[in-house]
């Protein structure tokens, strides 16, 4: 006895003919990224698009989500516009921006982009439709680009007298100032009220940078307890609150120092 089985079927065609007329998923490749924006570098990244197997051709598009702190036009742009492509036989893709280092900040700013399918023959997945870049202002420091600052304090709710300060380096260090006054010669008589303390009690010190650019305010005098601070390479501004014992009551000085 012989048994003849007989079949018969559409055979897909084209370069893959096992892929056509698949359903095709895409997505972002991650989730976020971080871009660090400095000065006079090209600072661009690509957000990488994936396919869930070879395509033949298709398009999408990203579009900016409302939930960005990143302003279109103004902090960052599209390197060539929003819309993508898969070339035949591929299975990424990318859209690029580029940042712009005047508007970015230290803070960082957040760029949320969408996936969107141009093409019936991609479908985006939901878990992969959202892609996040931040924003991050960087700038490389080997040093002051001046030591000669205007200090500016802040005390009982008020502005105490601003001043001209130079930060000196102590021996060869890049990261350790001291600073002749942390306050202001004439802050005393400013908070007391009283002239005859002007000059007195400076708060002399030094300032310390950190790795991670915060600062630590260590007083010379046992009653300037110092305190904690930020640096911004950037910016070359300082910021720091000053702690002491020299009153009887208990209060602090926030003071910001910013380069002439």
């Amino acid at each position: 006895m012989t048994l003849t089985i007989v079949t018969s079927c559409d055979r897909d065609q084209g370069e893959y003919p096992y892929l056509d007329n698949r359903e095709v998923t895409i997505g972002f490749r991650g989730a976020e990224a971080n871009l660090y924006v400095e000065n006079g570098a090209d600072n661009m990244i690509a957000a990488t698009v994936g396919a869930s197997t070879v395509v033949p051709s298709g398009s999408y598009s990203v579009s900016v989500d409302g939930t960005s702190t990143a302003v279109l036009g103004v902090d960052f742009d599209f390197v060539s516009g929003t819309d993508g492509s898969f070339e035949s036989g591929n299975i990424l893709s990318s859209i690029s921006i580029v940042a712009d280092f005047t508007n970015s900040s230290t803070d960082g700013k957040t760029v949320v982009l969408n996936l969107i399918s141009d093409d019936p023959s991609l479908s985006v997945a939901e878990a992969f439709s959202q892609y996040t870049i931040n924003l991050i202002q960087f700038c490389p420091f080997n040093g002051l680009n001046t030591t000669s600052y205007t200090a500016y304090p802040y005390a009982f709710d008020a502005d105490a007298p601003s001043y001209t300060v130079n930060l000196v380096p102590v021996g060869d260090s890049t990261t350790e100032y001291s600073i002749e006054t942390g306050w202001g010669v004439n802050f005393v008589s400013w908070a007391t009220g009283d002239p005859s303390y002007d000059g007195a009690f400076v708060y002399s010190g030094t300032i310390t940078i950190n790795e991670d650019f915060t600062t630590t305010f260590n007083g010379d005098d046992t009653w300037a307890t110092g305190g904690p601070g930020i640096f911004s390479p950037c910016t070359q501004e300082f910021s720091y609150t000053l702690s002491q014992t020299l009153f009887t009551t208990a209060f602090t000085v926030d003071v910001v120092l910013i380069p002439n």
